[in-house]
């Protein structure tokens, strides 16, 4: 298997028209055919950053994520899942020395959640495009903040996703054919999701109702190598 490697980075154009860098991504197709996301999230105000890693199976499944959180100049800490067999294993320490251990079921279908923008297109993974009828998805989130600026053990969280089909986007970092998501997200939004490519990578994701109504976030620059 040929080691393939996709990066870019994703601005985020708020509702009053300012745009800002927000995300950098790298996202591996591994020798064993699993796929690796990594990110870096730095918001607009400059008072959270986010450090994500996560792994999942050549059809799309996850495997493990670790993510470190800083929140208005504090260290939140560092949580470490992994799924194995139908156990969620999640670990979490911090600068403190406080650490804590739980374990989840973890359905076939449920979606690790660190919150990353860009892996807000991998959370499409499960989903059937061959109708357009809603599908329900499952997520185990360590956050129920729509930033994710909290970092716990987190919960199960069930919201419902219909595939639109292909639509052609004009962005800054190029022409992309994408399948496009209707997201009714667990955070009383509702979410154009497009992704684009064999890594699925997101293009654009549009803020259509809810808190922030009217945000974008797209692809600024894209890389393949």
């Amino acid at each position: 298997m040929t080691i393939k490697i996709f990066s870019g980075k994703i601005r985020i154009i708020e509702p009053d028209g300012k745009i800002s860098p927000y995300e950098k991504f790298i996202i591996t197709r591994n020798p064993d055919k699993s796929k690796t996301l990594r990110t870096v999230t730095k918001s607009p105000k400059g008072d959270l950053l986010r450090d994500v890693n996560q792994m999942i199976t050549e059809d799309w499944h996850d495997i493990e994520a670790i993510g470190r959180l800083f929140y208005k100049n504090v260290n939140m800490g560092t949580i470490s899942r992994r799924i194995i067999g139908d156990i969620l294993y999640s670990r979490i320490w911090n600068k403190n020395g406080y650490t804590d251990e739980k374990e989840f079921e973890a359905p076939h279908n449920m979606i690790i959640g660190l919150h990353p923008i860009t892996h807000d297109a991998w959370k499409m993974n499960l989903m059937d495009t061959s109708h357009n009828n809603e599908q329900n998805m499952l997520v185990h989130t360590v956050s129920t903040t729509w930033n994710g600026r909290t970092l716990t053990h987190g919960e199960k969280l069930l919201s419902t996703v219909t595939y639109e089909g292909t639509e052609k986007l004009i962005l800054p970092a190029g022409e992309f054919m994408c399948e496009k998501f209707l997201w009714k997200s667990p955070f009383d939004k509702l979410l154009a999701v497009w992704r684009t490519g064999e890594a699925r990578v997101l293009a654009k994701m549009h803020v259509l109702e809810g808190g922030k109504s009217g945000t974008i976030y797209e692809l600024e620059q894209y890389d393949e190598e």
